[in-house]
């Protein structure tokens, strides 16, 4: 590769060496395969063998050199929607096998002339001698010491989708208009197999790519465990998106969107976002409910004064929101580490996951919520007896096993009777309600407060000897006098009065069952004393 052409095309670093394989003719064939329909039939069949894009791109470079007796050929694919050209492959005359070097696509409208084969169809000569010759081309072939050239449009079905480039570096050569013929049935061969090759390529992708979105749907419903979903869901987005940097999610919980989860490309968890910035790219989309794909970080208004931009980030990110028919239950954003094309095929293969997504979210939600009927109380808003008794187990096992004290708190309303028959029953209702959040403030984050049932709650007291238990006693006895009643803007001076027994693990019982018997017989010998 010659540093002048380097030098044009922008090129970059070998990704690896290449296969070589055996050039088993001659560079010196006879000129007149051009007019010989064995050497075309030849020529043909070989560029049709391949089904992969590169092994079809070499062989057409290949091929080309061998029937046209050229001292190059390079083979590009143009990129219609952004007009770029992007080498495939080059091959030189007498070398073993096709250069793979990954140049840097390069845009079309810089080469008029080019440019003008590729949108007419029409084959054309350069010569480095003609004075009319663009600048661009001429430039081109200075970079590839080429003395001629001829311009071929790789078309399929009537559409171009790539450039043949044939130079000549020895003499200046100027081909008839029956070779070219010739030569255009051999593009054409070319073009229509490269065209298979690409849509094979593209069917294997995309089946890769379903594959990916049936396994997300049986991992997304294989737990309703929110962590296992939200992990599961930036998995699966990483693995839809190669190119990513990272993934990230919110969902709602009391009407506010709060962080969910991230995740690096490398699988390892990424950074907590403790707040959605106002304006900001989830707040938008879950505003609008709509996807928002930013292609260009640096340039997007979303971004004006995002730190990661500031601090070099310039790549793309989508937000996608995670819906249920009109609702809004989250928003899924993958990040790019370069920028990225958001094309309609690729929205689409999100957004499957995207949906996906919300109705597993969803799902969780409303196992959450029936997990919560199931475990709460509905006038107090506290644990309810079954969520107790199951909590209660767990403690006792927990406390043997790491030999620690714990404790248990009956607690009982005093005279409650004549609360509900003065006031009637709606205001001892008010009353629990009261009562329950005085006794939640007043105890420790540690603690386990529920309603037993009635007028009694328990309390279980974590890593709390028995000592300790009579301390907590008394700061909940203080609390509940000072709680505000509902009578109380009335003026009734009435004030609700508790009875509390409290037993300790191991020292009073062995067992759960025990345990709640004694707090419970000491509960109404102090009830017995405030009678």
């Amino acid at each position: 590769m010659s540093t002048k052409k380097e030098k044009k095309r922008d090129v970059t670093r070998p990704l690896k060496e290449p296969p070589a394989f055996e050039d088993t003719e001659t560079a010196d064939k006879d000129l007149s395969s051009l007019s010989n329909p064995l050497a075309l039939l030849d020529a043909v069949a070989a560029i049709s063998a391949p089904i992969d894009v590169r092994g079809i791109a070499e062989e057409v470079a290949r091929q080309m050199v061998r029937f046209t007796d050229a001292d190059v050929c390079a083979v590009s694919r143009w990129n219609h929607q952004d007009d770029t050209i992007a080498l495939w492959v080059e091959y030189r005359r007498g070398e073993s096998y096709a250069s793979s070097i990954p140049y840097l696509p390069y845009k079309a409208s810089k080469f008029p002339t080019t440019k003008n084969v590729l949108t007419s169809g029409v084959p054309r000569q350069l010569q480095l001698s003609d004075s009319h010759l663009d600048e661009g081309e001429r430039t081109l072939m200075q970079g590839m010491d080429a003395k001629s050239l001829l311009l071929l449009p790789l078309v399929a079905n009537e559409i171009t989708v790539g450039l043949i480039e044939l130079f000549e570096t020895t003499h200046d050569r100027t081909f008839t208009p029956n070779e070219i013929a010739n030569i255009l049935v051999l593009a054409e061969h070319a073009g229509i197999s490269l065209e298979r090759a690409q849509l094979l390529s593209d069917e294997k992708r995309r089946a890769a790519q379903l594959e990916i979105i049936r396994q997300a749907s049986l991992s997304l419903t294989a737990s309703l465990e929110k962590a296992q979903v939200f992990d599961a869901i930036l998995t699966n987005a990483l693995r839809l998106s190669p190119d990513a940097l990272d993934a990230h999610i919110f969902t709602y919980e009391d009407n506010q969107l709060v962080f969910g989860g991230s995740k690096w490309a490398s699988g390892k968890e990424g950074p907590v976002w403790k707040e959605v910035r106002k304006g900001g790219l989830t707040d938008t989309v879950a505003t609008i409910g709509e996807t928002i794909a930013v292609e260009d970080v640096v340039h997007h208004p979303l971004y004006v004064d995002s730190q990661w931009v500031k601090d070099g980030w310039k790549g793309s990110i989508i937000g996608m929101p995670l819906k249920t028919a009109s609702r809004v239950v989250g928003v899924l954003n993958i990040a790019y580490r370069t920028r990225q094309e958001f094309n309609k095929n690729r929205l689409r293969l999100l957004g499957l996951l995207a949906d996906q997504a919300a109705a597993a979210i969803t799902n969780v939600h409303l196992h959450e919520l029936v997990k919560l009927q199931a475990t709460t109380d509905t006038l107090t808003g506290l644990a309810n007896r079954r969520a107790f008794d199951t909590r209660l187990e767990d403690e006792i096992k927990r406390s043997s096993r790491y030999h620690h004290t714990a404790s248990l708190m009956m607690i009982d309303l005093d005279d409650f009777k004549m609360i509900n028959d003065t006031f009637g029953h709606p205001t001892g209702d008010r009353v629990l309600q009261a009562v329950a959040n005085c006794l939640q403030e007043a105890v420790r984050d540690t603690d386990f407060l529920a309603r037993y049932g009635g007028d009694e709650f328990a309390l279980i007291l974590p890593e709390t000897t028995h000592a300790q238990a009579l301390t907590i006693d008394a700061k909940i006895s203080e609390a509940l006098s000072r709680c505000t009643m509902p009578w109380a803007e009335e003026g009734n001076p009435l004030k609700v009065t508790l009875s509390t027994g409290t037993a300790s693990y191991p020292g009073d019982a062995k067992d759960a069952e025990s345990l709640l018997a004694e707090a419970d017989a000491r509960l109404y010998i102090r009830k017995g004393e405030h009678r």
